[in-house]
């Protein structure tokens, strides 16, 4: 935003001013050598984030350019990148080996650092990483149109052919709802009890799961609540939403537990985008002002 005057700074605000952008320069243009807070970089000058770039609209390729990936997810994350004065590096990536790929290398040499990829967060995944709150999003079924198998609780599913993206807390739900998951989920195995167990179809790619509800292999599609929504305006008469199965809960950003400095720095930025308004623009931008974190 431009403005017609600038007020005076006392010299004191300047100095104030000077020194802090020294400090943020110094943590930001390290990748293990530069003095001043470490942020341990897998490149010098980047922030190399990754995200399963299937998960329309959080992120996933822009259509008029498969080159690039848009969604609100990732204009967050090149804001955070360039509040930090780094260049935002986003790679594609399975969903499912996001997680591993960043926490298992030591420091220095571990693939990403950070992801946003519509992460739910949970006590499972903070085992491994860290996760910095940014969003809220529920879960929610996908259905085709007119929802001809009356499909809007989690228990109509039972007995259903559905498609989940594969890692993800949906497909964990659908299993643990037959007996077979990690039994962490919080679903109770209801439809192994009722004897009607769920025929799941999963994938790494979330436009394949979706694709499986159009060509009428699945009975449904269960996902986060935004990309339902994405996909039933994208096919208009072809699909409807279902229903809400879990009420919105904190999305995170997820970084390594032992690159403090990092995380630290993705904090601040996040914090001073929500304080200037970034935060809001970007989510209102795409529709989903709604899920902002804090409301």
């Amino acid at each position: 935003m431009m403005l017609s005057s600038r007020p005076r700074l006392a010299v004191g605000s300047v100095l104030g001013l000077v020194l802090g952008a020294s400090l943020l320069l110094s943590a930001c243009g390290s990748s293990g050598n530069a003095s001043g807070p470490n942020l341990h970089l897998v490149s010098a000058g980047k922030l190399t984030i990754a995200s399963d770039t299937t998960y329309a609209p959080a992120e996933y390729k822009d259509p008029n350019d498969p080159t690039k990936f848009i969604g609100y997810d990732m204009d967050l994350a090149r804001e955070i990148a360039r509040r930090l004065n780094l260049t935002a590096n986003i790679q594609t990536a399975t969903f499912d080996a996001i997680i591993p790929d960043m926490s298992t290398a030591p420091l220095g040499q571990q693939k990403y650092d950070m992801s946003v990829s519509s992460f739910t967060i949970n006590d499972k995944r903070k085992e491994k990483v860290d996760m910095i709150p940014y969003l809220t999003a529920g879960e929610s079924i996908l259905v085709p149109s007119g929802n001809p198998l009356n499909i809007k609780v989690f228990d109509d599913m039972c007995g259903r052919t559905i498609a989940v993206q594969n890692g993800t807390v949906e497909a964990d739900e659908v299993r643990d709802a037959n007996g077979t998951g990690p039994g962490n989920s919080g679903q109770t195995p209801d439809c192994k009890q009722k004897g009607k167990l769920i025929k799941i179809l999963s994938y790494d790619d979330q436009t394949v799961v979706v694709q499986q509800v159009l060509n009428g292999r699945a009975d449904a599609s269960y996902q986060d609540q935004p990309v339902t929504g994405y996909y039933v305006k994208l096919n208009q008469g072809k699909l409807d939403t279902g229903g809400l199965t879990v009420q919105p809960s904190p999305q995170g950003i997820v970084v390594r537990k032992d690159n403090a400095a990092l995380e630290t720095a993705i904090t601040n930025a996040l914090t001073a985008m929500r304080q200037d308004g970034t935060y809001l623009r970007i989510l209102t931008q795409w529709g989903v002002q709604d899920l902002a974190y804090p409301k």
